[in-house]
């Protein structure tokens, strides 16, 4: 080996480093085959060579040489490979007396950075879905506009991560009707729905009833919602004001939904309504959306093809494999659905009989949501994800960069009243009746097309979100 002298004023450089600078350092290192040794607090390492009395040039050259023992520097290097990373540690313990100097011809230094031992990771807060109703009936007087008041008290001390309100009213003229939330211990107050209709339509909305979800994460408003098929307002919208006016309050005290009718003529009554809060016992502060991608006014993918179910109720597999065969994986369906998990819960696993009758809930049969079938596409190598919910513009985005998207709908793309459904795990979903899939393959401003089995169809982009709203906007895409 050879032998290196450095003068006392770099010497003294040298001292100054390894104090002031970080406790490790990576270096790489050359040196004899690793046998087990003892670390600063003498603990047993499986393998790292342990040098003692070897002070270390703390530098960012590419070459270093080793100085002499001495008794007023650093003395401990250990290496974790004969060729490899090693970590410097520094020690106020003197070089043990009478040892012979110990030379390393080279070592190359990276860079030096200090190195904070890192804080451990915070704990994940769980949360929770918890589900909050009041069923007592109330008369809706006719052309009040001071309404009535439904009261509900709430005993849980967490804070509201996310906030959705389930309405179940029954009236004859829909556009008649102003619905607000109050959190009564911080008087916030939020706007539901105030006399909804068609835009442009000064009478509101004619039609009957209201049986939604009101959701800020989905892509209609109530107001602009107007049915003549089941409610006149069926599915999840968002409300005329957001509900994350409430996010990071406590949940606990009591919330008051005033309902009043504003014309004349026509009645009706609040059958339920309901809170559905995701809680935490820390306040969470809420992500800024990302922003929206540059999305062209309309796109169509070709070539995607498909053939009608083999089962009864066994669509999500069809779907399944016909989006897979696009991507070029080819599967059996039966063979996919022979391999879904079976589970109460639609979110984990097929519920009830394939060969039920279609237009059922939870537990009968009823059939799987989009976890289960991206969690399986993905054992076939596809790179499929669930979303609950896909937003609009995440769908279009999908669709312009050529690769189509599972979505989840009711009957042939009709409406659908969405249900709360608590399995016997106690994690609360939502169902509706005739739920089932199609693969949007295209849209433009105005229309979305769709392969539903062996055929392919359109339909108007408010229909189309209408029925895609009732289970949230369910879908699975292909990662790029």
């Amino acid at each position: 080996m050879k032998n290196f002298l450095i003068s006392s004023p770099l010497l003294g450089l040298i001292v100054a480093s390894l104090f002031f600078f970080p406790r490790f350092f990576s270096v790489l290192a050359a040196l004899p085959s690793p046998e087990p040794s003892l670390d600063i607090d003498g603990t047993i390492l499986p393998g790292p060579t342990l040098v003692r009395g070897t002070p270390v040039i703390a530098t960012d050259q590419p070459d270093a040489t080793a100085l002499p023992t001495s008794t007023n520097l650093p003395t401990e290097i250990i290496l974790n490979s004969p060729v490899g990373t090693a970590e410097v540690a520094t020690t106020d313990e003197p070089a043990p007396t009478g040892m012979p100097p110990v030379y390393i011809e080279q070592l190359l230094f990276f860079p030096v950075a200090y190195r904070q031992p890192e804080p451990p990771p915070p704990p994940d807060e769980p949360l929770q879905k918890v589900l909050f109703c009041n069923s007592e009936n109330f008369d809706i007087p006719d052309n009040l506009p001071q309404g009535i008041t439904s009261t509900m008290h709430i005993s849980d001390p967490r804070y509201i991560v996310d906030l959705d309100v389930r309405l179940d009213v029954e009236h004859t003229f829909i556009g008649d009707l102003i619905l607000t939330l109050t959190h009564q211990e911080t008087g916030r107050t939020v706007s539901l729905i105030d006399r909804p209709g068609l835009p442009g339509n000064d009478k509101g909305c004619q039609e009957n009833d209201v049986a939604a979800i009101l959701d800020d994460d989905i892509t209609l408003p109530a107001e602009n919602t107007c049915s003549n098929d089941l409610a006149a307002i069926s599915g999840i919208y968002t409300p005329n004001q957001p509900l994350q006016t409430f996010d990071q309050e406590i949940v606990e005290g009591n919330w008051s939904l005033i309902v009043s009718d504003n014309f004349r003529n026509d009645t009706g009554q609040l059958q339920e309504w309901c809170l559905t809060a995701t809680l935490s016992d820390v306040p969470i502060p809420p992500v800024d959306p990302p922003e929206p991608p540059d999305i062209p006014n309309h796109a169509q993918i070709n070539g995607v093809t498909g053939q009608g179910q083999s089962l009864p109720l066994d669509c999500e597999a069809r779907s399944a494999v016909d989006w897979a065969n696009y991507f070029d994986v080819q599967i059996n369906e039966l063979t996919f659905f022979d391999r879904l998990p079976e589970s109460e819960n639609p979110d984990k696993g097929f519920v009830g009989s394939v060969y039920g009758t279609w237009g059922q809930i939870p537990p009968n049969p009823y059939g799987v949501h989009a976890e289960p079938v991206a969690r399986l596409l993905t054992k076939y190598g596809l790179e499929a994800r669930a979303h609950r919910p896909l937003s609009w513009d995440q769908l279009r985005a999908e669709i312009a960069a050529g690769r189509p998207v599972i979505t989840w709908i009711v009957g042939s793309v009709v409406n659908g009243i969405p249900e709360y459904y608590l399995p016997p795990d106690d994690e609360l979903t939502i169902v509706a009746r005739y739920e089932h899939t199609v693969i949007v393959t295209g849209y433009s401003s105005d229309s979305v097309t769709y392969l539903n089995g062996a055929n392919s169809h359109t339909k108007s982009k408010e229909e189309f979100l209408q029925s895609w709203s009732a289970l949230g906007n369910m879908a699975i895409t292909a990662e790029p």
